[in-house]
């Protein structure tokens, strides 16, 4: 089934997600426990999450599965939940940053993250029906907005001065939480798209693509706001906007928690970064006396590899934040400590960024793999030079620059991600990489112009 994914579930509803299939899951994901085991559920805005979730949570309770229902929830509180009512594991259903079209299944364990296999040994389970036959489980609803809002107090500084802030949260799950738990910090709040709506009328549920992100901007300088913070539809990542309406890209949001958050902290430290991130990540990294690990992207990879090296954070450029104090992501975190570390700056947000150093690196570019299935392994066998790493797809090197493309975690696309010493070396690293697929090289330039041109000058092409 193609919708199972390397970190998660999901895909286009009815068409590939629906509520027989949410059913059969359910059955299955209870099947791999023993009997009587808890499951903590929970479901984003989405206008199909209420009936996913609701076949879901007979499925479990089919096959012998206590469910404890969260209602709607962002996915860090869902996380949250997981460790604080001690369940062995549970299922969000959500679809993060997707479209509205898309919905799925976002599966959490109580002490390590999902792995490939399990998604591959669940598909199989449904295909099978292999399913147990058990006492029907008990439903017990609970509501743990406050455990986590009062979890997320205890691990909070207060900051030094208060900051206006502009929050987006897109008509997603923050929508009445962020609000709400910044102005408890004390600072002053203008909301921005925060009243829930699962059709997410004003803006995609993506901030990592700056042209989401038109209208926080000008909120922002029409209001003549500290920052601006744009969550994405589950509120697992988190984007930035500087004072003068600039878009912090991921790994500008990297450099300042590195500069702010990872620098001051004495001893050997690691700092964990996707592959896609420019050098200047872990070049930044080194400077604050660190260890940089790359590794794959995907949330499941990052946070796995954050647990094993016990790395003090971790980060991706899509705008998921990790930090080992909490053992995974959390966006609501992740701005608030931004607000605190940014409140002991008396300069502003836009004058901090403007002392990072450059960095000449695409946005994420994204193609079709329909009708492309064995593009990576044709690609490699095209390439005439180049040292070429496949820890995440096809990383090539040169002196120049380099270019990377991946199949995406979460879409039936591939991701491509080009960056040079200067802006003049993004063609010719676009045609070295696709030499031989000109077509594709075209479509790739295209798409980057078209990109490139919404944005205002800054130290990237994702400007």
């Amino acid at each position: 089934m193609g919708i199972f994914k390397d970190c998660d579930i999901r895909g286009t509803v009815p068409e590939e997600l629906n509520p027989e299939v949410a059913y059969l899951i359910g059955r299955a994901f209870a099947s791999s426990f023993p009997e009587g085991t808890s499951f903590a559920v929970g479901g984003d805005v989405r206008t199909h999450t209420p009936s996913l979730k609701e076949a879901l949570i007979e499925g479990l309770r089919d096959s012998g599965g206590n469910v404890v229902d969260l209602g709607t929830v962002p996915t860090p509180l869902f996380y949250f939940a997981i460790d604080h009512l001690r369940t062995p594991a549970g299922v969000m259903v959500t679809a993060s940053h997707n479209p509205p079209q898309y919905n799925g299944l976002k599966i959490g364990f109580a002490h390590r993250p999902p792995f490939p296999e399990d998604f591959t040994a669940l598909a199989r389970q449904v295909e099978e029906r292999a399913f147990r036959k058990s006492v029907r489980g008990r439903l017990l609803s609970m509501n743990l907005t406050e455990e986590y809002l009062t979890f997320l107090t205890s691990r909070v500084l207060l900051p030094q001065r208060v900051l206006r802030v502009v929050v987006d949260c897109g008509n997603g799950c923050y929508s009445e939480l962020a609000p709400r738990f910044l102005h408890s910090l004390g600072h002053e709040v203008v909301p921005l798209f925060c009243t829930p709506d699962g059709t997410f009328p004003n803006r995609p549920p993506n901030p990592a693509q700056a042209k989401n992100l038109k209208a926080l901007r000008e909120k922002v300088l029409e209001t003549r706001s500290d920052v601006g913070i744009a969550f994405d539809g589950d509120g697992d990542r988190v984007v930035f906007v500087a004072d003068d309406g600039t878009v912090l890209e991921g790994e500008k949001g990297m450099i300042f928690f590195i500069r702010q958050h990872f620098a001051p902290i004495p001893g050997e430290k690691k700092f964990v970064y996707d592959l896609k991130c420019s050098s200047v990540v872990p070049e930044e990294v080194r400077r604050a006396g660190g260890i940089p690990i790359p590794e794959r992207s995907g949330h499941a990879y990052i946070k796995r590899r954050l647990l094993e090296e016990n790395a003090v954070m971790a980060g991706e450029i899509s705008g998921h934040y990790f930090f080992r104090e909490l053992g995974r992501d959390d966006g609501l975190y992740a701005a608030s400590l931004f607000l605190t570390l940014l409140s002991k700056n008396s300069e502003p947000l836009s004058s901090i960024i403007a002392a990072f150093p450059q960095s000449f690196v695409t946005p994420d570019i994204r193609i079709p793999q329909k009708g492309r299935e064995n593009l990576l392994p044709l690609l490699e066998s095209t390439l005439q030079s180049g040292n070429i790493l496949k820890l995440d797809g096809l990383r090539v090197e040169w002196e120049e620059g380099w270019a990377l493309i991946r199949k995406s975690v979460t879409e039936p696309v591939y991701t491509l991600r080009f960056e040079g010493k200067d802006r003049e070396a993004i063609p010719s690293l676009v045609h070295r990489l696709l030499a031989a697929f000109p077509e594709i090289a075209r479509e790739v330039l295209e798409k980057l112009s078209s990109d490139s041109a919404d944005y205002g000058p800054r130290n990237s092409l994702e400007s």
